[in-house]
């Protein structure tokens, strides 16, 4: 499983701003600032769906991207190409579905991860260009390698039957417990905070 190391960071961050500002609010009295909890918890919310829940899982039988707001299932054998432009992105007849939890580096990253390049041309087959998004030490990367080396055993094995990637669909499941607590919330910090 691949979770992103920065988001999750930013997260606990993120979380932690949140538990000073409400022991303030705590101290300072719920009834003087009471209205701003409401944001609170809804700022923690969203740091745990949007950087910490996102993940990129493997199996034998498919890549699962657990993203913000829906978890899609790719088997194998529709899979037809791992892409890392702008996300890592599994492409499939289709269409394209990309993970939250790996976007492409930003230009910093690019330049910090180039001592890394010969670890992903390795891993490519390659010795001409590698896309900043290859690169290992960044998030799309990484979940890259994982797919593309389980992608290359599982294909060694024989457990990945060829040509039947147009009949193979990825399935998709909506987080829909997710949307209607972020709306409930954001409905009542909403209130809050125009009625507190």
């Amino acid at each position: 499983m691949f979770h992103s190391r920065f988001n999750r960071v930013v997260a606990v961050i993120v979380w932690l701003v949140c538990l000073v500002a409400t022991t303030a609010v705590l101290i300072a009295g719920v009834s003087k600032h009471g209205e701003y909890l409401p944001a609170l918890v809804l700022v923690a919310f969203f740091a745990w769906v949007g950087l910490w829940r996102p993940s990129v899982e493997v199996s034998d039988e498919a890549v699962q991207l657990v993203n913000v707001l829906s978890t899609v299932a790719i088997p194998w054998p529709a899979i037809i190409q791992v892409d890392t432009k702008f996300a890592l992105t599994i492409v499939t007849p289709q269409g394209k579905f990309a993970a939250t939890a790996a976007p492409a580096p930003s230009r910093l990253t690019t330049v910090l991860s180039r001592r890394d390049v010969g670890r992903a041309k390795a891993q490519l087959g390659t010795d001409g260009r590698i896309k900043p998004g290859d690169l290992p030490n960044t998030d799309s990367g990484a979940a890259a390698i994982l797919i593309r080396e389980r992608w290359e055993q599982l294909k060694r094995e024989d457990r990945i039957e060829i040509g039947i990637a147009d009949d193979t669909k990825a399935s998709r499941r909506w987080h829909i417990v997710t949307m209607v607590v972020g709306g409930l919330l954001l409905a009542a910090t909403v209130a809050s905070l125009a009625y507190g």
